[in-house]
């Protein structure tokens, strides 16, 4: 996997946060320091420290998330850090977090700390035949731990700070309208395959059961894996109170099939994975109401490669990875045309 390396003076600047943040931590080095790829809303640093702590040496693998100069889409680090900080203990695999830093002279940006853990996420290395014989495993761990995050109680867990909608039948419009103004606020060129996708939902709007935990970005590439399967879910970055089937439909979108397949994110069969999920007690899965959601993934997809396309255009970034995601905007709409015909 390819990997970018840090600007001089960096791993200094982490070392010393790292001592400010550890009084006990003496002589603290940081050493292969690097960017992960990917991750276009958030910078994403691995990075090893060592350090003395009365007298014994100690080593500990972070993962910084640093706000980026521009980003695929506008979220909220704070919130992000929270929602991990909620979700310890509760048996849904994510990483431990140790610090939200919002003063960005540390490094130059505002950013938060959390423990590196062992693992693969990119799509093209699951893809790859060394891999395959764990397909139906992570195939089968995703839909339980989908239907595990649906039905947490986030109350208890304390995210009432997302915003729950004020009734059940307000979830589909609020996202609606959230990804029809990012449509008509950053369209770079008339999009006529949106707004027929957006009129439709308009007309479609299905009913909600239950207001539940939303990854909001729940797919293939979004979790670390390993010859156990999934080891830890990430990028929670999107994560709101709303329809569950929002992340079903989600997961479901083309776009994510990796491997020239129609399975979901490459890895189990559509109607297998729907099944195992209602049986871990996930929400029961409508299928019309499914492909509000799916159409509505797209629609949102779209809107997300605009923001990146826009904030390259505009020269707000020179991050390459903007510019691409605007190229995939056409398969998209080819998808929304299929699924509106049938």
């Amino acid at each position: 996997m390819a990997t970018t390396l840090a600007p001089a003076g960096l791993a200094d600047q982490i070392a010393a946060y790292l001592a400010q943040r550890m009084p006990r931590a003496a002589e603290v080095r940081v050493r292969r320091l690097f960017r992960i790829p990917g991750g276009a809303s958030r910078e994403t640093w691995s990075c090893d420290a060592r350090w003395l702590e009365d007298g014994q040496p100690r080593e500990q693998g972070f993962i910084l998330r640093a706000d980026p100069e521009a980003s695929l889409l506008e979220s909220n680090r704070g919130v992000e850090f929270r929602v991990y900080e909620a979700l310890q203990n509760t048996g849904i695999p994510v990483p431990r977090v140790f610090w939200d830093e919002p003063d960005p002279s540390w490094i130059g940006r505002p950013f938060f700390v959390m423990e590196r853990l062992a693992g693969e996420a990119a799509p093209a290395v699951l893809m790859a035949a060394r891999w395959a014989h764990i397909h139906t495993r992570v195939g089968e761990q995703l839909a339980a731990q989908l239907a595990r995050i649906h039905a947490l109680d986030w109350q208890a867990r304390g995210l009432s700070f997302l915003g729950a909608p004020a009734a059940l039948d307000h979830c589909a419009p609020r996202e609606l309208d959230r990804w029809e103004r990012i449509v008509r606020a950053d369209a770079l060129e008339p999009q006529p395959v949106l707004h027929l996708a957006l009129r439709w939902l308009r007309r479609h709007l299905p009913e909600t059961r239950r207001i539940a935990l939303v990854h909001g970005d729940f797919r293939t590439g979004n979790y670390l894996f390993g010859e156990d399967g999934i080891t830890a879910l990430l990028d929670w970055e999107m994560a709101h109170l709303g329809d569950p089937l929002e992340d079903l439909g989600w997961t479901a979108l083309r776009y994510w099939r990796f491997g020239d397949t129609e399975q979901i994110g490459g890895v189990i069969e559509r109607e297998r994975f729907y099944r195992l999920y209602e049986a871990a007690g996930g929400a029961r899965v409508d299928r019309d109401a499914l492909k509000f959601w799916e159409v509505l993934g797209n629609v949102k997809m779209a809107a997300i490669s605009l923001t990146g396309a826009r904030s390259f255009c505009e020269r707000r970034t020179d991050d390459l990875i903007m510019a691409y995601v605007g190229r995939g905007i056409p398969r998209l709409e080819t998808e929304l045309l299929d699924l509106l015909e049938r």
